[in-house]
């Protein structure tokens, strides 16, 4: 079960990727604080020129009767240009350095995000994928992690600069206006009310928003997949439709979103117009034109920043929206783990045991029922019957892609859940009917499972796997990239170099998943015959629809509904009748 997280708790783990990187982040700040301590002496400047230009030669602060220190001050009027320099340098220099540190931590942050969201993905169980869709989880790694980097870098900046520039503003304005100044900036404090409210209507929508984006990327993959059966069925334009429904969608919930973000923005200036209006008419009663204008800049600067808050409070909700996807990733605990006490398995099979196995994918439904099963080392295994029988579920019981419901798989006796997961798996190998190969090169592609095997291995397990001779005959030979999913082969070479694959790992068990259902007749002998190299010295499980193709086969078990119901070699089902004669007869006789 996922834990149900508030909104800001989940900011709050977001903000937890910033934190390794503490130097930057205090680097960051203290230039935040440099920038507006710069900041607040732009009223100043403007001060200071007007005044200079109505006395010509000198500054005379002497204007300033509520601040006595500064009535005294006065300085040549030839250093106005060196402190303008001077303020807005310092004033870019500081903004530079604090932006930069804080992108440089928002990539890294992000990376670590979508770092840890594939890791986890990957690591996750079988049946986490078969509730979900693969287009949302590719919308979650590319777009939510994308979208969430404004919240650890703008957000962090606007949070710690803007308060701060009001902050040190927050003199300056008294200091221009005198006490009564308080009345022009009680207005400011208003602007949080509506962009409070805004901000949870935003939160609401970016999460639908969101969800339907994740529809669109899911769409699109399921439909570039099987693009043939779309234009073999003429239904480029069905599709099209479909797309297009989807969309709209997610323009709809957009349309809402940046409504919402929008109207903060002139919500803002509105409000703070009111408290300008009010100083500005003060202002021109009471103040002279050098405090009148600094007093005017002062304020627009101290409203500046509530106008980046606002976009903060957005930027937040979005985040939140965001991160809430991410997190149910993240939070998932995959079903099949190691147990605290599991042991190396030693690759070393004696005999493998089904010991009353049920197994069902939703409650209620039994894929496999009671299944007891005996299987010694070297034997050949072969199991057939009718699609949705359990012949597949009863092998990736083995791999551990899930665990029984009822019983136990056995190992030289022991329950393979005893045993460290990794070192189970090494120990088997897999060739299934639809060969997924890598966009990467031959001989990486076959070197899998075993990425540190040297060149003269990599080509003897191709040898070994009638791979060899067309091989060679590749561009590059084997260093020739095979392209997304191998597809610059036939099937039959992918067929042969993922049996090259198998034999290089040489794992003790065997899984052959109805590995020649897809070939011609020409290449599955040639499939056969690399297959019978494979499986020498292991113990093998075959899943074939063919049955001319396990005719060998040490013990051929029948399933049905979950069950098995025969067993024994081909000439002695074939004398019994029942289930595997059908099945025979069927295909024998046409």
């Amino acid at each position: 079960m996922l834990q149900y997280l508030l909104p800001m708790d989940i900011y709050k783990r977001l903000l937890a990727y910033v934190k390794p990187y503490k130097g930057r982040l205090t680097l960051a700040i203290v230039c935040m604080f440099l920038f507006s301590l710069a900041n607040a002496m732009v009223s100043a400047t403007l001060y200071i020129i007007i005044n200079g230009l109505e006395n010509k030669h000198e500054v005379h602060m002497d204007n300033i009767p509520h601040v006595p220190f500064l009535t005294s001050v006065s300085f040549p009027a030839i250093w106005i240009p060196f402190l303008i320099v001077g303020v807005f340098f310092f004033r870019g220099l500081f903004d530079y350095i604090s932006n930069y540190q804080m992108s440089s931590i928002g990539i890294r942050a992000v990376r670590q995000i979508r770092d840890d969201l594939y890791e986890h993905l990957v690591k996750l169980s079988n049946d986490f994928y078969s509730r979900g869709r693969t287009g949302d989880f590719l919308s979650r790694i590319t777009h939510d992690v994308g979208s969430i980097q404004g919240a650890v870098t703008d957000v962090i900046v606007d949070l710690v600069k803007q308060p701060l520039v009001i902050l040190f503003n927050i003199p300056m304005v008294f200091i221009w206006g005198g006490p009564n100044a308080i009345f022009a900036i009680l207005i400011f404090p208003l602007v949080a009310i509506p962009i409070t409210l805004l901000g949870k209507r935003l939160r609401h929508i970016t999460k639908s928003m969101q969800e339907r984006a994740a529809d669109i990327t899911s769409f699109i993959s399921e439909t570039l997949a099987g693009l043939n059966v779309v234009k073999a069925f003429n239904r480029e334009e069905a599709e099209i439709s479909k797309f297009r429904a989807i969309n709209r969608s997610v323009f709809e919930y957009f349309k809402k979103s940046v409504r919402i973000t929008v109207v903060q923005r002139p919500l803002v200036e509105i409000l703070g117009s009111i408290g300008c209006a009010f100083a500005v008419w003060y202002g021109m009663k009471n103040l002279p034109p050098d405090r009148f204008i600094a007093f005017v800049g002062s304020l627009f600067i101290f409203y500046e920043p509530l106008k980046k808050i606002s976009k903060v409070n957005s930027t937040i909700q979005q985040s939140i929206a965001a991160g809430g996807r991410i997190f149910e990733i993240l939070d998932a605990v995959p079903s099949i783990q190691n147990r605290k006490d599991a042991v190396p398995f030693n690759g070393k099979v004696e005999n493998i045991s089904f010991d009353g196995v049920s197994f069902s994918y939703e409650t209620g439904k039994e894929v496999l029922e009671d299944i007891r099963l005996d299987i010694r080392q070297g034997e050949i295994v072969a199991l057939v019957g009718e699609s949705g029988s359990g012949k597949s579920t009863l092998v990736n019981l083995l791999l551990r892609y899930y665990d029984p419901k009822k019983g136990a798989v056995r190992i030289n006796g022991q329950d393979i859940r005893d045993y460290d997961l990794k070192s189970l798996r090494d120990s088997i190998a897999i060739v299934s009917q639809d060969t997924i190969l890598f966009n990467s090169t031959v001989s990486e592609n076959i070197a899998y499972g075993e990425p540190d095997a040297p060149v003269e291995e990599i080509k003897a397990a191709a040898e070994a796997a009638y791979a060899n001779h067309f091989i060679e005959t590749l561009p590059s030979g084997y260093d020739t990239p095979l392209g997304e999913r191998g597809l610059k082969l036939s099937g039959g070479q992918r067929q042969r170099i993922a049996i090259a694959r198998a034999v290089l790992k040489d794992a003790p068990i065997v899984i052959l998943d109805e590995a020649t259902s897809h070939l011609d007749t020409g290449s599955e002998r040639v499939v056969q015959t690399a297959m019978e190299n494979l499986m020498k010295g292991r113990t093998v499980f075959v899943i074939a629809h063919r049955l001319s193709t396990i005719q060998s086969a040490d013990r051929i078990l029948v399933l049905e509904n979950g069950r098995i119901v025969q067993q024994g070699n081909s000439e002695g089902l074939l004398q019994e009748g029942g289930a595997y004669k059908k099945l025979h007869d069927l295909q024998f006789s046409l």
